[in-house]
């Protein structure tokens, strides 16, 4: 029996500026992609999405902290490499989102109208930054028994992400998770601060449950055609919901637990369909020798996006 495919979606700390901007420059059928969601996205936030994403002023290593721009930005990528993977001839058997990108899975898998998910994912990030906290996010290098053995360190803060053994996120108001990055680099543990300032996964965000959920009565919702997995329940997600969406922002990521689960029954293709091949790398380190997973992605952070993506066709047409 063949291996089934997995279509893997980053979320907030995936986005920088200029992502995918060669393929965009150079791959016909993705700039026709990207041109219709930013045909949608720029109405809703008055102004062009992509003179954002590809502002020549700004540096791929500038923070891109907009969240409604980030937000918009990160579906209609995901969104339009899907589509142009999808006319290559290549299908999925599974589709798996982290974070933000569990909405992009409900979009390709026909569960949600992509109109809906970028208006949902731009007036969410608006409730966010009206109602919520400054915060920040961290992403730790270090086991997690750091947790337990500097436990008064993360006192003032959440775990949000589970990521690998080795690799874990936390979350917290601004000035906490500043202090805490002090503290640990004082300890000589490596952390790296994601551009992403409000409380996700959080109980910061819980005074806008209410709105949200008015905002997710509002959208159409059917029956998904893509079985999607959830990567804070770890399981599958036979209806999405308001109650799923809200799921996916509000509790924690257990991406870890999420992938062993599926590469427990002999192992899985997973194809990282994010700008920064995050989720690829996270799988990398959690695959096993011998559990018959892979992973690959269509693009990276580095740039050389069309070499990215003819290595991708080639390591498709060799499974």
């Amino acid at each position: 029996m063949s291996r089934p495919v997995v279509f893997m979606y980053s979320g907030q700390g995936s986005q920088y500026f200029h992502m995918t901007r060669e393929l965009y420059q150079h791959h016909e059928r993705y700039r026709v992609w990207l041109d219709h969601c930013d045909e949608i996205a720029s109405p809703l936030l008055g102004k062009s999405l992509l003179d954002t994403v590809f502002d020549p002023r700004r540096e791929r290593s500038d923070p891109f902290d907009s969240l409604a721009d980030s937000s918009a930005a990160l579906i209609c990528v995901e969104y339009s490499l899907t589509r142009v993977v999808q006319e290559l001839g290549h299908a999925c058997d599974l589709l798996l989102g982290y974070s933000l990108g569990e909405i992009t899975a409900a979009v390709v898998a026909e569960a949600l109208p992509l109109e809906d998910g970028i208006a949902f994912a731009v007036e969410f990030a608006r409730l966010l930054e009206q109602r919520t906290p400054r915060s920040g996010m961290l992403a730790v290098v270090g086991p997690s028994e750091l947790l337990r053995t500097h436990a008064s360190l993360f006192t003032e803060c959440w775990v949000t992400g589970r990521n690998f053994e080795g690799n874990f996120v936390v979350s917290g108001r601004a000035a906490d998770i500043d202090a805490l990055e002090r503290a640990l680099e004082s300890e000589s543990v490596l952390c790296q601060r994601l551009p992403v300032d409000y409380g996700v996964h959080t109980e910061l965000i819980d005074p806008v449950e209410e709105q949200a959920r008015r905002l997710m009565d509002s959208l159409d919702f059917a029956p998904p055609q893509i079985p999607v997995i959830s990567s804070t329940r770890a399981d599958r997600v036979d209806t999405v919901s308001p109650d799923a969406l809200w799921a996916a922002v509000r509790q924690p990521v257990e991406f870890s637990r999420t992938i062993e689960k599926l590469t427990a029954q002999g192992g899985a293709t997973f194809v990282d369909l994010g700008p920064s091949a995050t989720l690829a790398t996270f799988v990398k380190y959690l695959s096993g020798p011998d559990d018959g997973s892979t992973q690959v992605s269509a693009v990276n952070r580095f740039g050389n996006d069309v070499k990215s993506m003819s290595d991708f066709q080639a390591f498709m047409a060799a499974l």
